[in-house]
């Protein structure tokens, strides 16, 4: 039977047994109200010794007060009885309950021993069946103290469950988080047991902007318990060994350029640890042995030696020509791989050289039509095809911004425009690494 239903039960015969006790002084009253001796007397010992547990001294003598002033006037009369009966600290009953102590702080009140001891035991518990466990501490100090309370306003906690929630989350934990590449709120709310809906409540200024900046602060509010458990435990546990990264020089392969060629396989190791957890959460590990039950083998990788090609600063080159239109970029593409980038624009615009240097190809090649292509020396050279008329010739040297033809349509081409191509050391390279199109 739960509390409340014992405290319906005990209000069912506690208000029978009262309306039986006032119809019986009510009855005797009116019976005995012209009898000799005065029964008064009889019925302050008998509602002392009854209420005696809750009774103060000053009550006893204050009632004994009264019913010697009623005893002058007449013996047991209506008047005293409806003074006594007026007393509500002598008609309503008080239980024993438990108020909830930590460090010092009362929190809440709970009905009796019973649910108070599952907390205590609930607080000390550690689910983690498989570890040893050394020690279960709690940071605060938890007690409960009794307390008379009024058994139809009693308004505390029945069980335990409820308390425990209210322990979990009847903290609060501010903290300061720092926005980072890829936040987003709703993100960042789940991480930190939180809603949106509270992060902009807590931090205004979020009403005001349409997208997180990198580096911004946000004011987190998130539910710390009441009560902080501390486990220590031994634990075992196999952890999966990485495989390590082993390297062979390769001379195809550019600086700072790598390729696997082989993967390694992960090996397996037997740990046993000491840990402390926080509240569920490990906060140190120390390794007290370990075994390896596989080896792990070494991913191999080409690590490139080859030289890099000259680079170019990012204002050395200028743009071939001052009005088009991109209409296809380096890279692959349906037809084949893209070496330069292509620039829509009307037949006869001027190309312009991109760099001061000299003339390596003035004529037809193939699919690149009429081409112009300079040599600007240390591997650099850039390429200008589908040209309509070329205005230089080879070995013809040439000054950055000089006009060194007309566009065209000429070569393998499905419209007019330009083949613009850079190239380091005899290879073709996107051309909007160095130049914004």
């Amino acid at each position: 039977m739960t509390y409340y239903q014992r405290r319906r039960l005990y209000r069912r015969i506690y208000r029978i047994s009262l309306a039986v006790f006032i119809l019986v002084l009510v009855v005797g009253g009116i019976v005995l109200s012209n009898s000799e001796p005065p029964m008064t007397p009889l019925i302050v010992d008998f509602l002392a010794t009854k209420q005696s547990a809750e009774l103060s001294e000053a009550q006893l003598q204050n009632l004994h007060a009264v019913v010697a002033d009623q005893q002058q006037e007449a013996p047991l009369t209506m008047r005293f009885m409806s003074h006594f009966l007026m007393r509500r600290d002598l008609f309503y009953p008080h239980i024993r309950a438990l108020v909830l102590y930590i460090d010092g702080t009362p929190y809440l009140t709970v009905a009796d021993y019973g649910v108070a001891n599952q907390i205590i035991a609930a607080l000390k518990k550690y689910d983690g069946s498989e570890s040893e466990v050394l020690a279960v501490e709690l940071e605060q100090e938890v007690s409960f103290r009794p307390i008379n309370v009024n058994l139809f306003e009693f308004s505390g906690y029945d069980d335990a469950d409820s308390v425990l929630q209210y322990i979990a989350n009847g903290g609060v934990e501010v903290i300061s988080y720092t926005i980072v590449k890829g936040d987003t709120l709703s993100q960042i709310a789940k991480n930190n047991n939180s809603t949106v809906e509270r992060l902009i409540a807590d931090n205004p200024y979020l009403n005001n902007k349409k997208y997180l900046t990198i580096g911004d602060q946000l004011v987190i509010n998130r539910p710390e318990p009441l009560v902080t458990q501390y486990v220590r435990v031994i634990e075992s546990r196999i952890e999966q060994i990485s495989p390590v990264e082993e390297y062979v020089d390769n001379d195809q392969l550019y600086v700072g350029e790598k390729k696997l060629v082989e993967q390694g396989v992960p090996g397996e190791r037997f740990l046993t640890e000491a840990v402390v957890y926080r509240n569920g959460i490990a906060i140190e590990r120390v390794l007290q042995s370990e075994e390896i039950l596989a080896e792990a083998t070494n991913d191999i990788y080409y690590k490139g030696v080859k030289p890099l090609p000259p680079q170019l600063a990012d204002s050395t080159l200028i743009r071939p020509v001052t009005a088009y239109r991109v209409t296809s970029r380096f890279g692959p593409r349906r037809l084949g791989y893209h070496s330069g980038i292509d620039l829509k624009m009307s037949i006869g615009t001027p190309v312009y050289a991109a760099e001061a240097g000299v003339v390596k190809s003035s004529g037809y090649r193939g699919g690149y039509g009429y081409l112009v292509a300079i040599d600007h020396g240390n591997g650099l050279e850039t390429y200008y095809g589908h040209n309509s008329k070329l205005l230089v010739s080879v070995g013809q040297r040439v000054e950055k911004g000089q006009k060194i033809s007309l566009s065209g349509n000429s070569g393998r081409s499905t419209g007019p425009h330009l083949h613009f191509e850079i190239r380091l050391n005899g290879v073709a390279v996107n051309p909007e690494k160095y130049l914004p199109f």
